[in-house]
């Protein structure tokens, strides 16, 4: 049994675990606090969102654990996952057989791309590689993955209810390759947007920004409710990495 478990396992013994947890939380980096209370907030959101029979895209669904959750709230929905990294696909595809899983990298082009495999890290892999957040050297392995727009890969009856975009940095990327998909069933979008990821791809905050809320009719809040945020206060959050992940909704016409 690994140690972390057995530590675990003897303060839950004694009373301990959860004093232990809040220490721990209590001395934890902002952006870990952030990211906790963030991924948190997905089972309420998914769960306001989905009915049990919607749709739900996840484009970089990576280990799964998101993708899990939308099933346990819509079991009776047609889910689509999008993984480039073809072990992880093969994963995903036994962990939960009744998704459709293609291993496929969505951008604004169909085709083929090299893929940078962060081998020791896979969850920082992407289309564009990019250093890691605490310098480490990595392993990366380069390989050729198939790219395709998402308004291309959807069938023409096919309705989302909701998409979620994790793919490091190429956020914009998959939004252009959907936009039929966007203009006209307006899902609900929850999506990563970062700096130290986008701005390897060359995208701004401003053109992500322009594109939803002035091309498409979006509003913008982060995953805590806050907003909707104009062009600035967008531009200022990406800038000072106050926030990473957001949830967008089509305006009520």
């Amino acid at each position: 049994m690994p140690a972390k478990q057995q530590l675990r396992r003897a303060l839950a013994s004694v009373g301990m675990e959860e004093r232990a947890v809040a220490v721990r939380r209590a001395f934890e980096p902002a952006s870990r606090t952030q990211d906790r209370r963030d991924h948190e907030a997905l089972a309420t959101i998914f769960a306001a969102a989905l009915s049990e029979t919607s749709n739900a895209i996840d484009i970089g669904a990576h280990g799964g654990d998101v993708l899990a959750d939308l099933l346990r709230v819509a079991p009776q929905g047609n889910h689509i996952a999008f993984e480039p990294l073809p072990q992880l696909a093969q994963q995903l595809q036994e962990r939960l057989p009744q998704v459709d899983v293609r291993a496929v990298a969505l951008s604004d082009a169909n085709g083929t791309a090299d893929f940078a495999h962060v081998v020791d890290r896979p969850g920082w892999s992407g289309l564009k590689e990019r250093p890691t957040p605490d310098g480490a050297a990595a392993r990366v392995d380069t390989i050729t993955v198939p790219t395709q727009r998402l308004d291309d890969a959807l069938a023409p009856d096919y309705v989302p209810t909701l998409i979620k975009i994790d793919v490091e940095g190429a956020e914009l990327q998959v939004l252009q390759g959907a936009r039929s998909t966007l203009a006209t069933h307006r899902p609900t979008l929850v999506f990563e947007h970062g700096l130290g990821s986008a701005d390897h791809y060359g995208t701004r905050p401003e053109d992500l920004h322009d594109l939803l809320v002035a091309d498409l009719g979006y509003r913008i809040f982060d995953l805590q409710g806050q907003g909707p945020y104009d062009r600035a206060a967008f531009m200022s959050t990406f800038h000072t990495s106050a926030r990473v992940n957001f949830l967008a909704r089509p305006k009520v016409v």
